[in-house]
């Protein structure tokens, strides 16, 4: 019973010995910090004007890595009388390689100022401290033309490798690695070929009932004109302006009155610019050019809704509306016609 009882103590001690070396390892070891995320690097902006002329150059980031490409924005605001021609910049930019840029502008933000942007997308292929060159505007006011130029901007291109890499250390060549290659099974071919074939069917029937409706439906002859009217009427009947949907709106009268001169007078109008559209309506002569200023005022409008995110007022989108339904009006011919589906709904 004794030699019972002293091993039960001698257990109970040792248990007690390891719980309180556990204790004593658990606290002394070391908390462990929590990984910190680097800090977004802030962007390089720099500041210069000529009077009435402010000019802001911004690069995203200080410094980038060698795959990296660095985006460089030319802001510029000028009054409206003042003619602003940008730095002809194409392939390259000092050390860096101009693989896009992009321009906006004329656009104007309030009456007594215009905006003009140009952003560049840069590319290198050597590390290093880079200098991006200064950009010159020529800023011209009357007869008189003045450069406004930009400082050089230091940019840190950082290399893949590291800095303590010994490059000309020898490596071995890695053990070969095995590569499974798992075929596809073949029931995933039976569906897709299934699938496809469906596909195929459903697609000759569309386009064959789709032929069958257009030949049965008889076609029509009316004025250009005409057509450009009555979607402008289906378009007020919708009532857009109301219901405030302005990009909407904007869209819809803007591809009614060029589909319209298209009709009307054979210009390609769709597919130009609103400045390739002006030049071309000039270079026709005739009724077009006549009302040349109407025009220009109407697709300016739209392209700053589109473009610069312009909001106007329902009176100043009434305005949009009448004069595209006078410029139709005006130029009006009922000699001049289309052949379209007598469906007497809207095909502009």
């Amino acid at each position: 019973m004794r030699r019972g009882a002293r091993l039960v103590a001698f257990r109970w001690q040792f248990l007690v010995l390891l719980l309180l070396s556990g204790i004593g390892y658990g606290a002394s070891l070391p908390a462990v910090p929590a990984p910190s995320q680097a800090a977004p690097m802030p962007p390089l902006e720099q500041h210069k004007s000529l009077g009435a002329v402010r000019l802001t150059l911004t690069a995203d980031r200080p410094s980038m890595g060698l795959t990296d490409t660095l985006k460089l924005t030319l802001t510029i605001a000028a009054p409206p009388e003042v003619r602003i021609m940008l730095p002809d910049v194409t392939k390259t930019l000092g050390p860096f390689e101009v693989i896009q840029h992009r321009t906006a502008g004329p656009l104007s933000l309030t009456p007594q100022t215009q905006q003009w942007q140009r952003e560049y997308s840069l590319a290198v292929t050597t590390s290093g401290s880079l200098t991006v060159p200064s950009l010159t505007v020529q800023v011209q006011g009357g007869d008189t033309i003045q450069p406004l130029t930009t400082d050089p901007l230091s940019i840190t291109v950082t290399s893949l490798v590291p800095a303590d890499a010994d490059l000309s250390a020898v490596k071995d060549i890695a053990p070969p690695v095995p590569l499974l290659r798992r075929g596809i099974p073949p029931w995933v071919w039976i569906v897709a070929s299934g699938l496809g074939g469906v596909g195929l069917l459903a697609g000759g029937w569309w386009w064959y009932r789709r032929r069958q409706r257009a030949a049965a439906m008889p076609l029509v002859q009316r004025p250009a004109h005409m057509l450009a009217l009555a979607a402008l009427e289906h378009l007020q009947r919708q009532d857009l302006i109301g219901q405030e949907r302005i990009e909407e709106f904007y869209v819809r009268v803007s591809t009614i009155l060029r589909r319209y001169v298209e009709l009307r007078f054979g210009l390609r109008a769709p597919e130009q610019t609103t400045e390739e559209f002006l030049v071309s309506a000039l270079a026709i002569g005739g009724l077009i050019a006549a009302h040349r200023d109407l025009l220009e005022l109407f697709l300016q409008h739209c392209d700053l809704v589109k473009f610069a995110r312009h909001r106007p007022t329902p009176g100043a989108m009434e305005e949009t509306f009448e004069s595209a339904k006078t410029f139709v009006e005006h130029t009006a011919d009922m000699h001049v016609l289309v052949t379209v589906p007598q469906s007497g709904e809207p095909v502009l």
